[in-house]
């Protein structure tokens, strides 16, 4: 019963986070302004944290196509799930916003490109993980 409460767990969480991210992304427009004239836009508040929230969206589309899984293909990809994601949040959190380059020419390794090549190694390795486990769990991996 604990694991099945374990798969909701992170379904429904990573559901929250994902309508959380379209909820916050769609919502650059709003602006706020002071009596003194000085105006903030929340999209400048949660700028820092939005190439977060890719990862957030790519635990939910894992967390959905493993739900019907058996128990044994969630609990391998939970096990690299649950120290990726935050490994790669802290790594993309200490990730200068922008980097200059030599020459006047700005680089392109910030956060945002850190945030995008984390999450694609995540899908790519998740999806390994998936479909090796699932393939060795129905005896045809030991077949090759």
């Amino acid at each position: 019963m604990k694991n099945i409460a374990t798969k909701k767990i992170v379904l429904w969480g990573s559901l929250a986070g994902t309508l959380a991210f379209f909820v916050l992304g769609s919502s650059w427009t709003y602006q706020y302004c002071f009596q003194t004239g000085h105006c903030w836009r929340l999209w400048e508040v949660i700028e820092i944290i939005m190439p977060l929230f890719v990862f957030v969206l790519f635990v939910f589309l894992f967390s959905l196509i493993t739900y019907k899984m058996r128990e044994e293909v969630f609990r391998a990809w939970w096990n690299f799930a649950r120290w990726w994601v935050p490994l790669s949040i802290f790594l993309t959190l200490i990730m200068p916003g922008s980097s200059g380059g030599g020459f006047g020419i700005p680089s392109i390794f910030d956060k945002e490109f850190l945030a995008f090549i984390l999450a694609a190694l995540f899908f790519i390795i998740s999806l390994v993980i998936i479909v090796r486990k699932s393939l060795k769990l129905r005896g045809e991996w030991n077949k090759k």
